[in-house]
């Protein structure tokens, strides 16, 4: 017998003993018996208990899960262990209410996890460290490409980049040593052969021993956001690289005038470390203060502005400045941004090409142009208050023979010697012109008595009479001056340049050296200029009129491309007559196409015989403003090569650049025609008149003559060298050639072949040679 009635005592003693809730009934027993425990945790329930666990244990299951309520009326979730031995029921019941509502919160947990995990890009991971397990959640997964990866740590480690691997782990072993606070690195990880970036943060816990035991985390793809990043740092590097070398100032100014961001250049140019934190006023003289708070002003109110701002460097230099101004809006404030563009260079190509346009390149005085807009100017004045003023011709004695004796060095030496002389005998109100050749002008401003002007004349003629030194030579010269009085003279001002021309020449008629003032009966004089001119219209027919020409060569395959016609008047009385006095008396007599005509068919005859010989060379000839505007220079052109049988592409035509400008549709026509005819045209003196980019681009013409003017101080003058510079690079972008005139040094041929000039035209290659003797040289050359 398993238990006797001392064992049933005392089991019976040990379960009414217990403190756990105990139901039971021995053999003995008909009803369940329950100990104090029991009692006291069910209370006033007892019996309900009792009876839900009688009607159950007849289901004869070891244990049984039952709904019951305690003494204070809770329901809880319980079990009823139930074991039988020898007719003895014995049970035990256990309270789970909080294993369940633990349950229930996992359970919970789990689906916010698997729903919040379908909502982020983030894959979580829990690491056993002591187990040496890892578990990766599917997102995590997704994020390293891995359907299928191992449930351990190194499955992750292996993926990490070379380039991160010992950054990641130093990092990582940090942490887990507690020497940093928290984990989180970003880097990359290479996926079947392509590179991802991620970043992957985890918290750990530790033992009472400071060993870490878990660790658990997210990774995310941030493949897109490092990338941006990368660029935006790219894009920031080389935006700051490029702001601190460009060459040209960059600033940003808050609504004080104070610089919050100034490049190195702008630094530089101000001798400054950095301009931060101050102002114009703290580095700009107070008279360009002005100007810029106007500028900021307009800036403000209309969002941009341009000014221009000359600054003196330290070491004393003049420096020009554009300054683009604009508005920035950040944050609700207004900032003012800007560029200081560097136009030193321009402004002095600028002053160049405006001196060049109103004065005359070798003596510095006033051009032809800017003579007779002061003459107007003079005249204008003198009307309204009512005073005079006198206007003098003065033409140089015995130049001619100097510079043809003795070169043109000599003579340009001469010249401006002239003109020195010529202002210092001179009050400052008056004027002094050059126009052309050894042709000079003086404007006496507001004279009192018309005996004034003989006083100045004779000074002139003094000043000029004493000998001049020229290099190793002395030149000796004369002055012829003419002069004429307004308005006693005359009130017109073309009737005034007439009147001082006239007595110009009578004055050099009269022996020369000496002045005359303007009177009725030098009518001879202009008899003289008649005679002159009839004698013109005869010289065709006189065989008078002959042609020279210089060649142009080209320096890259050392051969003569082309020849310039030049036209001589070889007068049986005057002698040799330069185009430069009987063309205008042609022009002016009417008979200059008559003229025009005559060289174009010398010029094709010319190249006729050239033909005949198998030259391939052109022959260039000069057109005047005449024969450009006649109606039926086409037509006169094509007639000519028809009767002489040359080929069209033989011929070229030289225009000068102001005749082009005139009435460029018509002229534009006319070139066009005759360019599908086969003759090509050439802008002559290129630089020197006034034709604008827009207009010339337009015009069918073929290439550009680059003006002697600019070439003669080559390679001194650093003026000259910039506008041919963009001469030639002006004919290339326009795909036009380009000729350099007055080429008389190998200096200056280096520098126009260096530059991309090959064909050029000057004494360092030849001067001009005759009719007769054109064809020897041509040969002789070749």
């Amino acid at each position: 017998m398993l238990f006797s009635t001392k064992n049933k005592i005392t089991l019976e003693s040990l379960i009414l003993d217990s403190s756990v809730p105990i139901f039971y009934k021995l053999s003995s027993d008909k009803k369940f018996k329950t100990n104090e425990a029991f009692d006291r945790f069910f209370g006033k329930n007892r019996i309900k208990v009792l009876d839900s666990i009688t009607e159950n244990s007849r289901l004869q299951k070891s244990s049984i899960n039952l709904k019951v309520k305690d003494e204070l009326d809770r329901e809880i979730d319980s079990i009823a262990y139930v074991t039988e031995m020898e007719d003895n029921i014995f049970g035990v019941i256990i309270d789970i209410s909080d294993q369940i509502k633990a349950k229930e919160s996992i359970h919970k947990l789990k689906e916010k996890y698997e729903i919040a995990s379908k909502a982020t890009d983030e894959g979580l991971w829990d690491w056993d460290i002591i187990k040496k397990e890892a578990n990766f959640s599917s997102k995590f997964k997704k994020v390293l490409s891995a359907p299928n990866i191992k449930p351990m740590i190194d499955s992750w480690i292996e993926k990490i980049d070379p380039r991160d691997k010992k950054e990641v782990l130093e990092k990582l072993d940090s942490y887990l040593n507690r020497k940093i606070d928290s984990f989180k690195v970003d880097h990359r990880v290479n996926l079947n052969g392509k590179t991802k970036w991620v970043t992957i943060s985890g918290k750990a816990t530790f033992d009472k021993n400071n060993k870490p035991i878990r660790m658990t985390g997210f990774i995310k793809d941030i493949t897109d956001i490092k990338n941006a990043q990368i660029a935006l740092k790219e894009s920031q590097r080389k935006f700051a690289l490029f702001m601190q070398n460009l060459p040209a100032g960059a600033f940003i100014k808050d609504d004080k005038g104070r610089f919050i961001f100034t490049n190195q250049y702008l630094n530089k140019l101000f001798d400054k470390e950095s301009l931060e934190g101050l102002s114009f006023d703290d580095i700009l003289p107070k008279e360009n203060l002005e100007k810029i708070k106007d500028s900021d002003k307009t800036v403000l109110e209309h969002g941009f502005d341009q000014m221009e701002n000359k600054i003196r460097t330290k070491d004393g230099k003049e420096l020009y400045f554009s300054i683009n101004k604009f508005i920035i809006n950040k944050d609700n404030k207004n900032y003012i941004g800007g560029i200081y563009s560097d136009i030193t260079a321009q402004k002095k190509v600028q002053d160049k090409l405006n001196k060049l346009a109103h004065y005359d390149t070798l003596t510095s005085l006033p051009n032809r142009t800017m003579f007779h807009n002061s003459l107007n100017v003079m005249i204008s004045r003198a009307n309204r208050n009512k005073t005079k003023l006198a206007l003098m011709f003065i033409d140089l004695d015995n130049f001619k023979t100097i510079n043809d004796t003795l070169g043109h060095d000599y003579g340009d030496l001469l010249l401006q010697e002239v003109a020195k002389r010529l202002k210092g005998v001179l009050r400052t109100e008056d004027m002094v012109s050059r126009l052309g050749g050894d042709e000079f002008t003086v404007i006496l401003d507001d004279i009192k008595d018309i005996s004034y002007p003989s006083v100045v004349a004779k000074k002139i003629i003094d000043t000029l009479s004493t000998p001049i030194k020229l290099k190793d030579e002395m030149g000796y010269i004369g002055a012829s001056v003419g002069i004429s009085i307004f308005p006693n003279d005359t009130s017109d001002i073309e009737q005034l340049i007439k009147n001082a021309d006239l007595a110009m020449y009578k004055a050099k008629h009269d022996g020369k050296n000496v002045y005359r003032y303007f009177t009725e009966d030098m009518t001879a004089e202009a008899s003289e200029k008649l005679d002159l001119t009839n004698a013109l219209r005869d010289s065709i027919e006189n065989s008078e009129l002959k042609l020279y020409y210089q060649p142009i060569i080209d320096t890259k395959e050392n051969k003569i491309k082309t020849v310039e016609a030049f036209i001589r008047w070889e007068h049986q009385k005057f002698g040799t007559i330069t185009p430069e006095i009987f063309i205008p008396l042609a022009e002016e007599g009417g008979f200059m196409v008559k003229i025009g005509k005559y060289i174009l068919k010398e010029a094709c005859k010319q190249i006729k015989e050239f033909e005949n010989s198998g030259i391939d060379i052109k022959v260039a000839i000069n057109i005047s403003s005449k024969q450009l505007t006649q109606n039926h220079l086409e037509q006169t052109i094509k007639s000519i090569v028809k009767d002489t049988q040359i080929d069209p592409k033989h011929l070229e035509l030289e225009v000068t650049e102001n005749f082009l400008m005139d009435d460029i549709e018509a002229t534009d026509e006319t070139i066009k025609n005759l360019k599908e005819f086969g003759v090509e045209t050439t802008i002559d003196d290129f630089g020197t008149g006034y034709s604008s980019l827009s207009r010339l681009k337009k015009l069918s013409i073929s290439k550009l003559k680059i003006d002697n003017s600019f070439i003669d101080d080559i390679p001194q003058d650093k003026d000259d060298i910039v506008i041919t510079k963009t001469i030639i690079s002006l004919a290339k972008q326009l795909n036009l050639e380009v000729v350099a005139e007055g080429v008389e040094t190998k200096e200056q041929a280096k520098f126009l072949q260096e530059n991309g000039c090959y064909l050029m035209q000057g004494y360092l290659f030849s001067g001009t040679i005759s009719q007769e003797k054109i064809l020897e040289v041509i040969k002789k050359y070749s």
